[in-house]
């Protein structure tokens, strides 16, 4: 790229870039269908959740294929694809020929998830967990910004700003190609694979998904993380349903200082918090430290419905607050998590385990608090904090019968 930036620096705004449009798609996406394409808002919510798990699903055998063919070259052409999808959405108004588009679409966007790590690993040798971090805060303030266009383009026009917003995200898919191709060279992985005794230098044995899946490590791992992604329903779903129905139903400006709470902590916080797992060097720790905190947003939610008024509301921002920072020490400690050692070296096949197993929870997530959290009384998010914390003391305890079988292993190999 001109000026000399480097790979981390062009691959810092290909996220930006990527994640503009995504928030952008995200927020407008219902609104599309239902808008400018007369869906039904049960159809198109039954459209994307289909779609969202076929894609995610459908992405877990694409591992091999990332491997074979290089972080690089799957990513760009992986944008280059959804980008397309994205912009085939503008053409087309059939709902089978749309949902297509849309399981296209989470398709190649998480089979792309999976390549960036892999570019991810290839260019960051050191400072690692760092340049991870702030990669993170990109993406989330490349999706706040994604989803204040959204919201302007909305309030300027809902059909054409629902149009818009598909549009935005076309064009962000091709920028973001560019992007990579521009400033993101081919790594070793990429090159043509040498011959004679080099070959064997380079290549490793083929794991199957479901060969890991058997690793207890990866699958308590991948559990958790499906219970854990109830954050993102939480805070997309449930309370701002919560305070318009029950804490401040006069009114919806809550509701925006909840999203504006979120975003502020998550932008600040990603970076500083992956200096401390940095430091720490405990993954697991803050992945427990993330379920105690999510609980403990999930709990005062619900000791908000047993007061009224104005302590109510700040209970609920409180819940909010916690919930957001249970969300930046899950982001840190899965992404530490599964650049480990022992599972870096199959990056490409947990990454898109790791996708599918969030996807499960995100999308299972809003039926659960529709049935248990979503009434006018504290005992379902109760419930569903105290499912939260069950699940982090097993992960910590079997956190710890790894950890001291590893050690058993170490001693006896010595």
């Amino acid at each position: 790229m001109p000026g000399g930036v480097t790979p981390r620096r062009a691959l810092g705004w290909a996220t930006l870039v990527n994640m503009t449009g995504s928030g952008a798609y995200g927020a407008g996406l219902t609104v599309f269908l239902v808008q400018t394409r007369s869906v039904s808002a049960a159809a198109a919510a039954g459209c994307i959740l289909v779609s969202t798990l076929g894609g995610k699903f459908g992405a877990l055998p694409f591992g091999s294929v990332i491997d074979r063919f290089g972080g690089r070259r799957m990513y760009v052409s992986t944008k280059v694809v959804s980008g397309l999808a994205s912009a085939a959405l503008l053409a087309v108004s059939s709902p089978v020929v749309i949902t297509g588009c849309l399981i296209v679409y989470g398709l190649f966007s998480a089979v792309g998830g999976s390549a960036r790590n892999v570019i991810i690993r290839d260019i960051a040798q050191t400072e690692t967990k760092i340049y991870r971090a702030k990669l993170r805060s990109l993406a989330n303030t490349g999706i706040v910004l994604g989803s204040s266009v959204a919201a302007a383009a909305l309030a300027w026009d809902v059909p054409r700003g629902a149009i818009a917003c598909m549009a935005v995200n076309a064009v962000s898919c091709l920028a973001c190609t560019g992007l990579v191709v521009a400033g993101v060279p081919a790594t070793e992985r990429e090159q043509p694979e040498p011959t004679g005794t080099e070959r064997g230098q380079v290549t490793s044995p083929t794991v199957s998904v479901w060969q890991l899946l058997a690793r207890p490590r990866l699958a308590t791992f991948l559990a958790v993380s499906a219970v854990f992604s109830l954050m993102t329903p939480v805070l997309t779903y449930a309370l701002p349903l919560w305070i318009s129905q029950y804490t401040y139903p006069h009114d919806a400006w809550p509701v925006g200082i909840l999203v504006a709470t979120n975003a502020v902590i998550v932008i600040t916080l990603q970076v500083p918090v992956g200096r401390f797992v940095d430091r720490r060097d405990r993954p697991d720790t803050v992945m427990v430290l993330a379920g105690v905190t999510l609980g403990l947003g999930l709990a005062t939610a619900g000791a908000s419905a047993l007061v009224s008024g104005q302590i109510s509301l700040v209970l609920v921002w409180l819940a909010v607050v916690l919930v957001s920072l249970a969300e930046v020490l899950f982001s840190a400690a899965t992404t530490e998590l599964l650049f480990a050692p022992e599972m870096a070296s199959h990056l490409s096949r947990t990454s898109s385990l790791f996708t599918f197993a969030c996807a499960v929870g995100e999308a299972v997530g809003p039926a659960l608090l529709l049935a248990v959290a979503l009434r006018p009384a504290a005992i379902g998010w109760f419930a569903v904090a105290a499912t939260v914390w069950v699940c982090a003391l097993c992960y910590l305890r079997a956190a710890a019968l790894l950890r001291s079988r590893q050690v058993g292993e170490r001693a006896a190999a010595a």
